[in-house]
């Protein structure tokens, strides 16, 4: 099973939406993940992953609508790494 459920923050300034060609919206946008812990001498300390986020269809559309900086959102998707 290829599953991520991931909860964080919009970075940026929120979703950028675009159409491919044949017209289905596609939305980009960032997302930040935080954790954390106490280091060897107990300081507490927080890690922040940042994650490429992609939607397509109307889902896009909604998130370019209503997401912006800052925003607290929860993702659930496949994960995927793309060829550079």
């Amino acid at each position: 099973m290829n599953k991520v459920m991931l909860t964080g923050y919009v970075g940026s300034d929120g979703a950028e939406l675009n159409y491919t060609a044949s017209g289905r919206a596609v939305a980009n946008f960032r997302m930040a993940t935080n954790e954390s812990y106490k280091d060897k001498d107990g300081v507490r300390q927080t890690k922040t992953e940042w994650h490429r986020i992609t939607v397509w269809g109307n889902k896009a559309e909604f998130c370019a609508k209503y997401l912006g900086k800052g925003r607290l959102v929860q993702v659930e998707a496949k994960l995927g790494y793309g060829k550079y």
